[in-house]
């Protein structure tokens, strides 16, 4: 196993910044890898959600996992999404990723069909001892429309490659329920505007979107609830759920997607484009966000 695997505290699903549809701004995803690694994460996951993995293709995917291995250079593990249909594509990308020296595979069930728990387990009983890295379980089934539910985990959680679970379920009685069956296994938290009551359910910690822009913030909030000051984990949990309000909100739907770029922007860090078939949330929009991040930065200054 990876010298730095299983990893805790926070781990930011990075953004994939473009110049043009399907083109990476190589540069501003350096800034913010490296910020982010400068700030104390443990990790950095790669095609995942705020990522727009789903939306890349198989060239940008394979770029985006090459030149965060190469950021990373040993710092911290990189995680590399596997949000693909196809088994043949998830193999493909999961040997591609061992080669360029990720840490571990990021695995949702596969989407569209909307197949049974018992689907899902033999799925991955066929799957996962043919990937070349350690497994972390993906749970958003906001997107995916198949979850892993509890029972599923524990039983996946038995296959010798799976060393933890990602968790964006935002179902703190089903993660209470993953916790009692699996008491030892790392946990990581998606929804970021309720970290504080997730670790406190179980996660072991977050890999939350805002890391991108903020991601002192959120290493500092994971250490603060770890350390069981909880006075200031609340203070900070409340800067991070008006990053969600006035940011993500702001934005309309994906808003953490369109928010985060478009607070990038105003940071200095990337350009807003989105992956296609998104795209550029209007100039009012952007406007909003602007004003929100330049609040919120001031804020993180003088506390």
């Amino acid at each position: 196993m990876n010298a730095n695997l299983p990893i805790n505290g926070i781990t930011p699903p990075l953004v994939t910044p473009l110049t043009a549809p399907d083109q990476l701004d190589a540069a501003a995803f350096g800034r913010i890898s490296d910020r982010a690694i400068d700030a104390g994460v443990t990790g950095l996951f790669v095609l995942g959600t705020t990522g727009e993995g789903p939306s890349l293709s198989q060239t940008l995917k394979r770029e985006v996992v090459k030149r965060c291995c190469e950021i990373a250079a040993g710092r911290v593990p990189v995680l590399a999404g596997l949000i693909e249909a196809s088994t043949d594509d998830a193999l493909r990308l999961a040997d591609y990723s061992a080669e360029q020296g990720a840490g571990a595979l990021v695995l949702t069930p596969p989407f569209y069909f909307p197949i049974s728990q018992e689907a899902v387990i033999q799925w991955a009983e066929r799957l996962i001892p043919r990937l070349p890295l350690p497994v972390y379980l993906y749970n958003i089934p906001v997107f995916t429309k198949v979850p892993f539910e509890p029972e599923t985990f524990a039983h996946l959680a038995q296959l010798p490659q799976v060393r933890g679970i990602k968790d964006s379920g935002g179902d703190l009685v089903k993660l209470a329920r993953t916790r009692a069956l699996l008491p030892d296994t790392p946990i990581l938290w998606g929804p970021e505007e309720i970290l504080l009551e997730a670790m406190e359910a179980g996660a072991t910690g977050g890999v939350n979107g805002g890391a991108n822009l903020f991601p002192e913030l959120y290493v500092a909030l994971y250490q603060a609830i770890a350390s069981g000051d909880k006075p200031l984990a609340r203070r900070l949990q409340d800067i991070v759920a008006r990053i969600g309000r006035e940011v993500y909100n702001a934005a309309g739907s994906p808003g953490f997607v369109f928010g985060i770029k478009c607070a990038l922007e105003e940071l200095g860090l990337a350009g807003p484009l989105p992956a296609e078939p998104l795209t550029i949330p209007s100039d009012a929009v952007r406007a909003r966000i602007r004003v929100a991040i330049r609040d919120i930065a001031q804020i993180l200054e003088v506390s």
